[in-house]
């Protein structure tokens, strides 16, 4: 009897350590065909922690800018984002404000954030690629104190690339003669080249290289949702084809069978996995990408996107956002010429994928909504 205790004691172990649930489930958002194999989206469960980033302090109840248009910027490097890679950044805290001789404020604000940037020497500076930009209303706004702004479209941070988080200050006061003073800055002491870079006269500086008494940085942070796995594992059929996929996408080249059927599961931080995700399935309908057999422009757009294309005439539209979710789908016909144009004024800002479709091939491109 001893024995017989002593043994459905440790199968007992060993079923719930196989069952360590460490962290919340992913969530499978899209599958769809891509060349020869299948291209799966998820995204990342953001059950840890809210972190604060910024390469600055609290706002000091002062302020600096022109009467001219410009920008400020926070940049951060890989480094600084090691800790938060596949976060989620959720909202954007800065500080407008205005002098006492202005009725109103004197600009109108715009959040922007860039990833892929590079610094060096002046003349060797660029940003990256935009990757959101979202107007402010003044009316929303509480000045001469910290605001969150939450945006449009919630951003996936890639570590791999720098990320540079900051906001776009437009002139609109009728008063030319006298400076703004739109930028809310903290005390110092000032991180050169990380906390205080701005966009001035068409060319990229630090605050110090236009002030040598400045010590200070501009007043910006941003708020990460952290997620709770660091990678995931992907099952097809129930089988796991791929262990540790960092990231939230993955190409299944050359997949078997009339369906597959895709979960994926998460690698906890604190070890174990999650459950596993939702479940989508796809026929393999020989329907494929040949991305090649269409262009788009202007990229990135504003409010409407050219498509051109001499191979899909007649065909399916549809427009999905960075989670993998349809904004918008329609039936269109293109000139003689092989163009049309798709109205994407009512999107927010943001990333997203174009699909055309026919009934012999299927086609998807990326591209940015300014």
């Amino acid at each position: 009897m001893k024995k017989f205790f002593t043994l459905f004691f440790l199968i007992t172990v060993i079923l719930n350590s196989n069952a360590q649930t460490g962290c919340n489930p992913a969530t499978l958002t899209n599958v769809e065909h891509e060349g020869s194999g299948n291209r799966i989206t998820w995204t990342m469960p953001t059950g840890g922690e809210e972190v604060t980033i910024s390469q600055g302090g609290d706002f000091s109840n002062n302020s600096i800018g022109d009467k001219s248009s410009f920008g400020v910027y926070h940049r951060f490097t890989l480094e600084d984002l090691a800790t938060i890679n596949n976060g989620v950044l959720t909202q954007v805290i800065f500080a407008p404000a205005y002098r006492s001789f202005q009725i109103q404020p004197g600009h109108n604000y715009t959040i922007q954030i860039y990833k892929g940037g590079k610094w060096g020497a002046e003349g060797d500076r660029n940003p990256g690629t935009l990757i959101a930009s979202q107007g402010l209303n003044n009316a929303n706004l509480l000045f001469n104190q910290e605001n969150s702004v939450t945006l449009e479209t919630p951003l996936t941070i890639d570590a791999s690339q720098e990320l540079w988080i900051g906001y776009f200050c437009t002139n609109i006061d009728s008063v030319q003669s006298l400076s703004k003073y739109p930028a809310g800055v903290d005390n110092g002491p000032c991180k050169n080249g990380f906390g205080n870079i701005m966009f001035y006269e068409n060319q990229w500086w630090t605050f110090c290289e236009l002030d040598d008494n400045s010590d200070i940085n501009f007043c910006i942070k941003g708020k990460v949702q952290t997620i709770e796995g660091a990678s995931v594992n992907i099952y097809c059929n129930e089988d796991k084809i791929k262990s540790n996929v960092e990231g939230t996408t993955f190409l299944h080249n050359n997949p078997t069978g009339e369906e597959q059927c895709y979960k994926v599961e998460v690698n906890c931080l604190e070890g174990g996995v999650s459950p596993l995700s939702n479940e989508i399935c796809i026929k393999d309908n020989g329907i494929r990408d040949r991305s090649a057999t269409f262009s788009i422009y202007p990229n990135p757009a504003g409010n409407e996107l050219r498509v051109k294309s001499y191979e899909l005439r007649d065909m399916s539209v549809e427009i999905y956002d960075v989670f993998g979710r349809l904004q918008k789908a329609e039936s269109r016909k293109q000139n003689a010429e092989g163009t049309m144009v798709v109205d994407i004024s009512n999107l927010a800002a943001g990333i997203y994928f174009i699909k055309l479709i026919d009934e012999n091939c299927s086609a998807v491109q990326r591209f940015i909504k300014e």
